[in-house]
């Protein structure tokens, strides 16, 4: 889209109302929306997904990395087929992706809902065995008495929240998987919606489920321009009402440090002896501590250490640097160089010392049109959900999109105690969730297309 196609676009966005009235009758009034058959649909779709194993690796370059995704992209490319979706694609990559063709006869934006079918690194995602936890009355629910696994408001707050709610979490030895199999639920019970109700009228909507999210490897792999959606949505958020519309920047960093260690440590003083370990201890010590992850909360970026290797002479330190603006980032920055340089000034029997930036992923906020942002605030609030504007301290597939050309904040999902065997999802915020993606297909088919290359 050229700029000034955008800018129109964007105007027009701004002054179309998006009350109930300015659709016509209300989609729920049009489809008869039926929360308990919703809400039975995504839990019985979620506690299926969960039993693939599609946890990712970080051990390889390939994309996927692990051949579960695979085999779940296949059974989702089936069940698309089954309810009605056109060019369903599964490439290379395992990416996944489909058409809701539009039944409007207006020319309203091609939007796109995403979600990742990967699981994390932190636990086994194999064997998954979840467990529904019907109407949650408060207190402890037992994971595993076992192991002594827990979830109550003590240590998972939003359970405060949840009263008469049904929870689902794993068995206690594994990841239940809700990050991001809520989003994919979500997204399929939506899909199987639109197909079973032609009578809710709705543009063009385009559907992918991507691998590989938890290495950010899957994304990019993904062709934005053969996709040919104008605005998009990952559905991969946490609590009620969560709209993401910001990132970190993300930059990676690796220091290596070259010494002479061959000399017998008995005669090493007054001789050519250079430790490289010390100098990566240093290195590492030198960063400053109040800018660590365990001592930094909303706003305020951090540097971390991820790895420390060494092979003979030469120690490598791998990290990564988190920040909202260019400025604290270029801050953090000068503080990794700050404590290499000291290091090298001290350490004057090393050689061949080297420090390398790496650009990983930028905040979205930069380049998210407001209006993407506004719409889905407006259909929470038609869904009377209180929408929270989020920014998150991590980066999303919907970032990265961004700046490939696609704008995509992401919206909750009702995963929660994500990448541990704690983890459990939210039925009810999963129900409230597709709800706000129908509204939010309801209220696109209300905008004007921009003009397209």
């Amino acid at each position: 889209m050229n700029k000034i196609a955008k800018t129109a676009v964007l105007a027009a966005l701004a002054l179309c109302p998006v009350s109930g009235a300015a659709q016509g009758m209300d989609w729920k009034s049009v489809t008869r929306y039926d929360k308990a058959s919703a809400k039975k649909q995504l839990t019985d779709r979620f506690v299926k997904y969960v039993t693939f194993d599609t946890q990712s690796s970080d051990q390889t370059s390939a994309v996927p990395s692990t051949p579960g995704q695979k085999k779940f992209a296949k059974e989702l490319a089936k069940e698309l087929k089954k309810n009605g979706s056109k060019n369903v694609k599964t490439d290379q990559y395992g990416i996944v992706t489909a058409e809701i063709p539009s039944n409007s006869d207006k020319n309203p934006p091609v939007i796109a809902f995403l979600a990742h079918m990967d699981t994390a690194l932190e636990a086994s995602g194999k064997n998954v065995k979840p467990q529904v936890h019907k109407n949650y009355q408060g207190g402890e629910i037992i994971i595993n008495a076992e192991k002594n696994r827990v979830i109550n408001p003590g240590n998972s707050s939003q359970l405060a929240r949840a009263k008469g709610h049904d929870i689902i979490t794993a068995s206690g030895d594994t990841l239940l998987g809700a990050d991001d199999k809520t989003g994919v639920a979500v997204i399929m019970t939506l899909v199987q919606y639109l197909y079973d109700h032609p009578e809710m009228k709705h543009g063009t909507v385009k559907i992918a489920f991507t691998p590989d999210e938890e290495t950010g490897m899957g994304v990019e792999k993904f062709d934005v321009a053969s996709f040919g959606a104008d605005y998009a949505y990952t559905i991969d958020g946490m609590d009620l009402g969560q709209l993401t519309d910001e990132t970190f920047n993300a930059k990676a960093f690796t220091a290596v440090f070259n010494g002479n260690r061959a000399v017998h440590p008995g005669i090493a003083m007054n001789s050519p002896f250079a430790d490289n370990v010390l100098m990566a201890s240093d290195f590492h010590t030198l960063l400053p501590r109040h800018r660590r992850p365990e001592t930094t909360s909303d706003r305020r970026g951090f540097i971390l250490v991820d790895s420390v290797q060494t092979q003979g002479d030469r120690t490598e330190v791998k990290g990564i640097i988190r920040a909202f603006s260019d400025e604290e980032t270029q801050e953090l920055v000068n503080e990794v160089t700050r404590a290499f340089n000291t290091v090298k000034s001290i350490h004057n029997k090393g050689k061949n010392f080297s420090l390398t930036f790496t650009d990983q992923y930028k905040n979205m906020k930069s380049v998210l049109p407001e209006q993407v942002v506004t719409l889905a605030e407006a259909a929470m609030r038609q869904e009377d959900v209180t929408p929270v504007r989020t920014a998150a301290r991590g980066g999303t597939d919907g970032s990265q999109l961004s700046f490939m050309g696609l704008p995509t904040p992401d919206l909750f999902a009702g995963q929660y105690n994500i990448h541990s065997p704690l983890e459990y999802a939210d039925a009810d915020v999963m129900e409230a969730s597709l709800r706000t993606a129908l509204r939010l297909v309801s209220l696109w088919g209300t905008q004007t297309a921009p003009e397209r290359q």
